[in-house]
């Protein structure tokens, strides 16, 4: 099942919502407690690992395989396949992974996907980086061009717990998801300064159509891998 953008998981479709992503260094929890979380302490583990940077150069194998010429170009070097990066399996059972495309606090694209649909982690970030090239349909495709100014995250959720009341999230340190008969949307940590900010994005883009009590709510922690931050490019460069 795909999740548009940076979704919460569920069976259905979702509309989905931006995320900014702010963590301090790559393999922080995102929220406090997240390490403690029995369920993402292997994967806190995990993204401190050689195994984390192996998810990130997959990533990035994918995206530029999936832009390679049919007919390999023998004036410029050979592209890596996904497949000549070493494997990672899951870490323990697994959970919500979703993949985003970042530049400084903006994010440019992001999907999420149910983990157990996937064989492997691998699996899933290779099939999470193709897809989030396109499917994100609140912006345009990402362009080949696009990928040097854009740094991958790869974020694991928690299964967390719910809330009878949004107030109690912490949008901060802990996920939220909105969840109503129109769809579900998430906000991973950073991305709503305030809950009331969640809650009018969620009205914006047709999830929430009503009072605060037409939806079920769910905090949830959320363990993140980046890579290193993209330097700036001085003013007029795209490259």
């Amino acid at each position: 099942m795909i999740h548009r953008g940076c979704s919460g998981v569920s069976d259905r479709r979702v509309i989905v919502s931006i995320v900014t992503l702010l963590v301090a260094a790559v393999g922080t929890p995102a929220r406090a407690g997240a390490a403690a979380d029995p369920t993402l302490a292997p994967y806190a583990a995990l993204v401190r690992s050689p195994a984390g940077t192996a998810l990130l150069r997959r990533a990035r194998a994918a995206m530029e395989h999936h832009w390679a010429p049919a007919e390999p170009d023998r004036r410029r070097p050979a592209v890596a396949t996904p497949d000549s990066v070493p494997s990672v399996a899951w870490p323990a059972a697994p959970v919500g992974v979703y993949l985003s495309l970042v530049r400084g606090r903006a994010t440019r694209a992001c999907i999420g996907r149910e983990g157990a649909s996937f064989a492997t982690l691998s699996d899933a970030v290779e099939a999470l980086a193709v897809e989030v090239l396109t499917a994100d349909r609140r912006r345009p495709p990402l362009r080949h061009e696009d990928l040097a100014a854009l740094r991958v995250v790869v974020s694991f959720a928690g299964e967390g717990e719910p809330i009878a009341d949004p107030m109690l999230a912490d949008p901060g340190r802990e996920g939220l998801s909105i969840a109503t008969p129109r769809g579900v949307v998430a906000f991973l940590p950073g991305e709503a300064r305030t809950v009331a900010w969640a809650l009018r994005e969620s009205r914006r883009i047709g999830v929430l159509d009503g009072g605060v009590s037409s939806a079920s709510y769910r905090r949830f922690p959320v363990v993140v891998l980046s890579e290193p931050e993209v330097p700036s490019l001085p003013e007029g460069d795209t490259r």
